[in-house]
C-alpha cells in the first residue's frame, strides 16, 4: 500500500527534460511511488535507529551511580570516561557534575606510590541529604573523610579530620600505651584509617578511627590495634566539634552505646568474612 495517496497525482508533468505525463493509470507509477515510500520509510528507520544508538552509547559512556541521596536527587558516580577525576556527585539523570570530589591535597606523590585505592571510596549520606561524608584511602597505609554540605546551590567542603586535634590526638596515647606493652619498637609503620560508619541524625555523624599493624611477636604474627569512636555534631553553618569520644575495649562491648555497638559488630563481623574469604 502506498503511503502517499494516488489521488494526488492524477496529472504530474515530467520535468527536467523527461516527456510524456505519470498518472495513475501510468504503467510505472505505482512501482515510482512505492520506491519512493520505501526510501522515505529506510530514512526514518536509520534516523531513528542512528539516535538510538546514540543515547545508548552515551548512556554506555556514563558509569553508574554508586549511592544515591535519600532524596533521589543525588547520586555519587565515577568520573565518566575521559574525566581525570576520580568521583563526582551528579544530580540524578544529569551527565555533568556537580561536584568534583578530589584527592588534590594528599597528592603529594606519596599517595601514588604508597598505592591509591579507588575501590574503597563510599559515600555515607546524611538523612536530609544536606551533607554526606566521603570516605576515600588516597594511599595503601591511609584511609580518612571529607565532609560536604549543600548550601542551596551548591556542594561545600567543611573542615577535614586532619585539622582537629580531638580526633587524631587519642589515637597516639593508645597506640603507646600497646607498644609499651607489647615491647614493640616506637618506629614502626601502621595503617591509620578514620571512617564514618552512619549518621545518626541529619547533623550528628559516627566516626570510627584505628591504628593497626601487623607485627612479629615471639613466633607468631598478630595485628596489634587500638579503635576509638567519635561523635561528631555539626551546626547549621557546617562547622563541627566531637561531642564523645570511647576507646573500643580489647574485648567486649562495656561502655559502648547503643550505636556503637551495632556498628563494632558489623566491623568484627566484615573482619571474620574477609578472614574466612
Amino acid at each position: 500500500m502506498s503511503l502517499i495517496p494516488l489521488a494526488a497525482f492524477t496529472r504530474l508533468r515530467a520535468g527536467y527534460g523527461g516527456a510524456g505525463e505519470i498518472t495513475p493509470d501510468h504503467p510505472i507509477s505505482e512501482s515510482v511511488l512505492g520506491a519512493c515510500n520505501h526510501l522515505i520509510i529506510w530514512t526514518f528507520g536509520a534516523v531513528f535507529l542512528f539516535v538510538l544508538t546514540s543515547a545508548f552509547a552515551q548512556e554506555q559512556e556514563k558509569p553508574p551511580a554508586r549511592s544515591i541521596s535519600p532524596d533521589g536527587k543525588w547520586q555519587f558516580r565515577a568520573a565518566a570516561a575521559g574525566e581525570q577525576e576520580d568521583f563526582v556527585i551528579a544530580k540524578a539523570g544529569s551527565d555533568e557534575s556537580s561536584l568534583v570530589l578530589s584527592e588534590e591535597e594528599y597528592a603529594d606523590g606519596l599517595a601514588e606510590a604508597l598505592g591509591r585505592a579507588p575501590s574503597y571510596a563510599n559515600i555515607v549520606w546524611g538523612p536530609d541529604s544536606k551533607r554526606f561524608a566521603f570516605n576515600l584511602q588516597p594511599g595503601k597505609a591511609y584511609q580518612t573523610v571529607q565532609f560536604y554540605q549543600f548550601d542551596g546551590n551548591t556542594w561545600r567542603k567543611l573542615d577535614s579530620l586532619e585539622s582537629n586535634a580531638a580526633t587524631t590526638a587519642p589515637l597516639d596515647p593508645a597506640m603507646a600505651r600497646q607498644e609499651k606493652k607489647l615491647k614493640l619498637r616506637a618506629d614502626w609503620p601502621f595503617l591509620t584509617s578514620w571512617q564514618v560508619r552512619k549518621w545518626i541524625d541529619s547533623s550528628t555523624a559516627l566516626l570510627y578511627a584505628r591504628k593497626v599493624k601487623t607485627v612479629e611477636i615471639g613466633d607468631e604474627t598478630e595485628a596489634v590495634s587500638v579503635s576509638f569512636f567519635f561523635t561528631l555534631k555539626f551546626d547549621p553553618a557546617g562547622n563541627w566539634r566531637v561531642t564523645r569520644t570511647f576507646e573500643v575495649p580489647e574485648k567486649g562491648v562495656g561502655g559502648l552505646n547503643a550505636e556503637e555497638r551495632k556498628e563494632i559488630n558489623r566491623i568484627e563481623n566484615g573482619d571474620r568474612e574477609l578472614r574466612g574469604k
